[in-house]
């Protein structure tokens, strides 16, 4: 019997930790308990005795996405060509943030706002983020002046690229053209040196 009641609490915690995650995605860290609790089927005290409050949930979730992100920056650093390796990762930052508005609204937080546990694996992020860029700087594949602070903002200003703009209408394939061309602008050697300094 107890065997069973864990197992039931086990599928309850899965049910509202996947519903929390289409939520945050689909409306951003502001999304409410019920919205979530809604999508699980659950009722509210069952959300409760999972999890001791809406912070420690969208935490749970927070570290979900990110730990997948993290393992993409892992592979990228063990593609075999540095350039490839890359771009995929610029690719990866970029399409999980257009996808997750939740993973979205807390890389644009202010440092420290997402709780300590949160930006320590942001902190490893970057880190992977670091060696990734390094790694194809160093083979020469990379133009020189592009700082790895600067490939978090280039793949979150390809993320945020509205589908309209000047009255035109971006196709479904809109921000694979812009990655394409910004991956294409960074690629060495570059014509002009960037102006001003990266970010900080």
């Amino acid at each position: 019997m107890a065997r069973e009641m864990r197992s039931d609490a086990r599928r309850s915690a899965e049910l509202v930790i996947a519903a929390a995650r289409t939520a945050i995605a689909d409306h951003g860290l502001a999304v409410s308990t019920n919205e979530i609790v809604k999508r699980a089927g659950v009722g509210p005290a069952t959300f409760y005795r999972r999890f001791p409050s809406r912070h420690a949930l969208l935490e749970a979730v927070l570290l979900e996405v990110v730990g997948e992100l993290v393992e993409q920056a892992r592979e990228a650093a063990e593609a075999p060509d540095p350039w490839t390796g890359f771009a995929e990762l610029v690719r990866a930052l970029a399409s999980a943030q257009s996808e997750n508005k939740g993973l979205s609204d807390a890389l644009a937080a202010e440092p420290g706002e997402s709780g300590p546990v949160v930006a320590g694996a942001f902190a490893v992020l970057r880190e992977h983020v670091r060696a990734v860029t390094e790694r194809a700087r160093e083979a020469g594949a990379l133009r020189p002046d592009v700082a790895w602070q600067d490939v978090p903002f280039l793949a979150g200003a390809a993320a945020g690229m509205s589908p309209h703009c000047l009255g035109l209408d971006a196709e479904k394939s809109g921000r694979d053209r812009v990655i394409a061309i910004t991956l294409d602008g960074l690629r060495a050697p570059g014509r002009d040196l960037l102006p001003g300094a990266p970010p900080t």
